[in-house]
């Protein structure tokens, strides 16, 4: 998830890959299939990267030519961890671009879409489950100036800093999705993903998992600090 500023999100530390997000919106939805299993800053400069690789983003040019974005990601440096999976869910992505959004991936989230159907439409790619698709709708309302109805319908991202600070705080009692859907309904009813951003940066600043910093931690006035706790139940 990228650091918003209050004014310019800032998805990298590089401030052409920033604009290029902000800009194009195919560029946005690479972004946000790449968001999974490396740290955010390299996952949301993978469509900078890719651009330079390839010479372009168009969306058909990357279904004619599958191989080249499979060459242009395994590369070296790779641009992800996923070398094998990520080539195939871009290619998809492009596919699904063209044949339902006539080409260009704004019109996903044109028109003011309900905050629920925008995530069910984000869903529909591959390589986006709910967790991106939640994150997505959250960071486009939130830092991107889209228009998005119903915001009470955009749930938290169920990541592994949401499970990590959930449960350690004890505001979750158990590592399930809907249980910790569940309860950010219920303290943010308005928007449950207002709680994401806050929740991303307390765990990746304060509560990490092999050492965290409760003494530093803003929550640590109200936190149980069940560290063993948390730990057994995402491991289970």
């Amino acid at each position: 998830m990228p650091e918003s500023s209050g004014s310019d999100v800032e998805f990298t530390a590089v401030p052409e890959a920033n604009a290029l997000l902000r800009n194009d919106p195919f560029a946005f939805l690479i972004g946000v299939i790449c968001d999974q299993g490396i740290p955010a800053e390299r996952a949301w400069i993978v469509p900078w990267e890719l651009q330079r690789r390839l010479g372009h983003l168009d969306p058909a040019r990357m279904v004619a030519e599958p191989e080249a974005v499979r060459e242009a990601i395994q590369a070296e440096p790779k641009l992800h961890r996923f070398v094998n999976k990520v080539p195939g869910w871009l290619v998809a992505a492009a596919q699904k671009v063209i044949s339902r959004w006539g080409g260009d991936a704004g019109r996903i989230w044109a028109s003011a879409p309900e905050a629920g159907e925008l995530q069910r439409r984000f869903e529909a790619f591959r390589g986006i489950g709910q967790k991106k698709a939640a994150m997505a709708v959250a960071i486009l309302s939130r830092d991107l100036g889209v228009t998005v109805n119903r915001l009470d319908q955009n749930d938290v991202a169920y990541d592994i800093h949401l499970r990590r600070v959930f449960l350690r705080s004890h505001l979750a009692e158990q590592d399930d999705r809907d249980h910790m859907i569940g309860v950010a309904r219920a303290l943010h009813p308005e928007q449950p993903s207002a709680l994401d951003l806050p929740t991303w940066v307390i765990g990746r600043t304060y509560c990490a998992a092999g050492a965290p910093q409760c003494a530093q931690c803003p929550l640590t006035r109200v936190c149980a600090k069940d560290v063993e706790g948390a730990a057994l139940a995402m491991s289970s």
